[in-house]
């Protein structure tokens, strides 16, 4: 029997999946999957590719399961308008999000906030220049004063700041890159984060008071990667934990 899990208020749980662990098993994932889920997961070309989309789905809805009570088979999906899933069954106030990036998965999830997750491996940045024009004029002086060695972490630092936070908003591609500017300058009176800064929404141009109603965090779930949590500022504890082992990887506040 699975045993639920609690989630007090005001606190988020990153679960990181690594996609290579040999102890997770996928038959197990791919027997919560609803019929749609299935189809989808047999439309991959790619055997890496199908296996992370059961992994991800099946941990999401076992996970959602243990918080909510329900059986992982029975949680129904809704999307809005800009294809952020919500739950639908059981009727909770369960939020979560998920991301990925090559061979890693991490689920956030927390009580009636909305809240937005992304993670990135740190590699060669240069075929993305023409994303970086996008970012807004501040965050472009900020990667462009960046040596050659620094300029890939600075890159996907920015990049995944900003994906939590268009993700958290639910907006997707309507919300543009240059319509809020990110800061990683520390801040007075701000601690310092996973990589030696806290980042911070210095402006939105559609929310003017972006800057003290979201928090984001860093943190490195492993090896060159780098992810991002964008939540309500009222949060005061988050905690990285391994899917599988249950174990706090860290704590992030």
């Amino acid at each position: 029997m699975t045993l639920p899990l609690e989630l007090p208020s005001e606190t988020v749980h990153l679960w990181y999946m690594s996609v290579t662990d040999t102890r997770i098993l996928l038959d197990n994932h791919l027997s919560v999957l609803d019929e749609e889920e299935k189809y989808r997961a047999n439309q991959f070309h790619f055997e890496r590719d199908r296996t992370r989309f059961i992994l991800a789905r099946g941990s999401l809805r076992s996970l959602l399961a243990r918080y909510t009570g329900s059986d992982p088979a029975l949680i129904r999906f809704k999307q809005n308008r800009y294809g952020k899933p919500f739950l639908q069954h059981p009727h909770s106030p369960v939020q979560f999000n998920i991301t990925h990036s090559a061979g890693c998965i991490v689920h956030a999830i927390a009580y009636g906030t909305e809240l937005g997750v992304d993670v990135e491996f740190v590699r060669n940045s240069a075929g993305l220049a023409s994303v970086a024009s996008y970012f807004a004029p501040g965050e472009q002086a900020w990667l462009g004063a960046a040596d050659a060695r620094e300029h890939d972490v600075r890159f996907f630092t920015l990049w995944v700041c900003k994906e939590a936070y268009i993700k958290a908003l639910g907006r997707g591609l309507s919300k543009s890159l240059d319509s809020f500017e990110i800061s990683l300058e520390t801040r007075k009176g701000r601690k310092e984060g996973a990589e030696g800064i806290e980042p911070w929404i210095l402006s939105d141009s559609e929310n003017h008071a972006a800057s003290a109603s979201w928090r984001l965090m860093l943190f490195k779930p492993g090896e060159d990667i780098l992810g991002c949590l964008a939540i309500n500022s009222a949060t005061q504890i988050v905690e990285l934990r391994e899917y599988g082992t249950e174990q706090i990887m860290h704590s992030l506040s």
